[in-house]
C-alpha cells in the first residue's frame, strides 16, 4: 500500500515540474476574473446535473467571461488540471489530519513508538525465590514525581499487596496493582520500587534485569 502510494505522488510530483515548464498564452482576463469563470462554471455544472434550469444571468456571465478568456485550449485544459490538484490536496490534507488523530490515540494507548509489549515470563515469585526479593521488604509506587505514594509488600506466593484507603488490596501482578490503583494503564516493573535499607529505592525492573543477567544471591 505504501509503495503504491509513494508511486502516485512521485508521478504527480513529475507532472507538476512538467507543468510548470509550460508557458500560458494571456488568456484576457484578469486574475479575479479568472476566479469568477472558474467559479460560475462550477456553479453551472452542480445546475445541470441537479436538473435545474441555469439562471439568465448566470448565463450571460459566462458567455461574457468566455468570450474575453482567449488563452489556448491546451492552457485551459491546464487549469482544469490544477484545479483538480489543488482539490487532492486539499482531500489529502483532511486525510493527513485524520491519520495524525489516529496515531495519536494509539500512541497515548501505547500501541505506537515502542511497538509489541516485551513479555519476559518473569513473576515476582521468580524474584522470591531467587533471593533478590524478600517478604520482608517495603515496596512503594508511585508513577510521577508530584504524585501520590502507595506502600506495597509481597506474599510468599508472590501476590503484590497494595494499601490503599487505607485497606490492603491483593494484585497478582505489579502492572494490575499499579493500573488499579491509578485508575489508568501502567507498566508496574517501571513504577514499582523496593526501599532498601539505607533509604535509597531500586526499581523492580532494574531487580529483574539482575535476575536475567544472573545476579541472584
Amino acid at each position: 500500500m505504501t509503495d503504491d502510494l509513494n508511486d502516485h505522488f512521485k508521478a504527480l510530483n513529475q507532472w507538476l515540474e512538467q507543468q510548470s515548464r509550460v508557458s500560458k498564452k494571456p488568456s484576457g482576463l484578469s486574475a479575479e476574473e479568472r476566479k469568477q469563470l472558474q467559479a460560475v462554471d462550477k456553479a453551472v455544472e452542480q445546475l445541470r446535473r441537479s436538473g435545474v434550469p441555469v439562471p439568465e444571468d448566470l448565463r450571460s456571465l459566462k458567455l461574457k467571461l468566455s468570450a474575453q478568456d482567449t488563452s489556448s485550449p491546451d492552457n485551459r485544459e491546464n487549469d482544469t488540471r490544477i484545479l483538480k490538484v489543488e482539490r487532492l490536496i486539499e482531500e489529502l490534507g483532511k486525510t493527513l489530519k485524520t491519520a495524525r488523530i489516529i496515531r495519536d490515540k494509539l500512541k497515548s494507548a501505547g500501541q505506537v513508538g515502542g511497538g509489541p509489549k516485551k513479555f519476559y515470563g518473569i513473576a515476582l515469585l521468580d524474584l522470591l525465590q531467587a533471593g533478590l526479593l524478600s517478604v520482608d521488604d517495603r515496596f512503594e509506587l508511585q508513577w510521577h514525581k508530584e504524585g501520590p505514594l502507595f506502600e506495597g509488600r509481597i506474599e510468599p506466593d508472590g501476590t503484590i499487596m497494595v494499601k490503599a484507603s487505607g485497606k490492603w488490596q491483593p494484585f497478582s501482578s505489579l502492572s494490575t496493582a499499579a493500573s488499579g490503583v491509578a485508575g489508568k494503564s501502567l507498566n508496574g516493573w517501571k513504577h514499582w520500587r523496593r526501599v532498601n535499607t539505607d533509604g535509597t529505592c531500586t526499581s523492580l525492573e532494574k531487580i529483574r534485569a539482575m535476575y536475567m543477567n544472573g545476579e541472584a544471591d
